[in-house]
């Protein structure tokens, strides 16, 4: 009788602990909560960052006058001075919901005092940037070819295919022409 007892004891022991252990875990499911964690994330800066500087090989009065020319690229420094290199470079961080950019380019007339001739260059890259730069506005690249995607930055370089196209000009003084090239960076889808 005493070890039925005892048994019965024991059994009653592992009853109420297993109720309790039971109870307690129902009563650690009733006090669980939900929080939030927070950050923000600023918009960045969609910039231009490097244009091209264009030298292009020489030419004789004789071929402008009765043909024109297509001049070829020559990574050179430029005789005006310009160093800015032979890089075009645009960095996009506004975010993947803000991807869209297009760049033009135009250029004035190629001068040397009073004397000016209109042309065009047909510009090629190691990367997607292209197109034919004249005195109108030209879409050169836009975030779908450079793939910036609001998160990145794409660098083209200037090939030797770029060309310069000179039409045939009627006068024409000797000397060094320049030309002013203006870039526009516009945070608008490509035309």
């Amino acid at each position: 009788m005493k070890t039925k007892a005892l048994v019965l004891g024991l059994a009653t022991i592992a009853s109420v602990s297993l109720f309790t252990q039971l109870s307690v875990q129902a009563a650690d499911d009733a006090l669980t909560g939900n929080s939030v964690g927070e950050f923000e994330v600023a918009k960045g800066a969609l910039t231009l960052d490097a244009v091209p500087t264009f030298a292009f090989e020489g030419t004789t009065v004789k071929t402008l006058v009765t043909s024109g020319a297509n001049l070829a690229y020559q990574n050179d420094a430029i005789k005006t001075g310009s160093t800015t290199g032979t890089n075009l470079t645009v960095s996009d961080y506004r975010g993947s919901d803000q991807p869209d950019w297009n760049l033009n380019a135009k250029m004035g007339n190629f001068v040397n005092g009073a004397t000016a001739i209109a042309g065009s260059i047909t510009y090629a890259t190691d990367n997607t940037a292209t197109g034919t730069v004249t005195g109108a506005d030209s879409s050169i690249w836009n975030n779908t070819k450079a793939k910036t995607a609001g998160v990145g930055s794409a660098t083209a370089g200037t090939t030797t295919d770029t060309k310069l196209v000179l039409p045939k000009t009627a006068s024409v003084a000797t000397g060094t022409y320049d030309a002013d090239l203006t870039w526009t960076l516009s945070a608008t889808a490509s035309d």
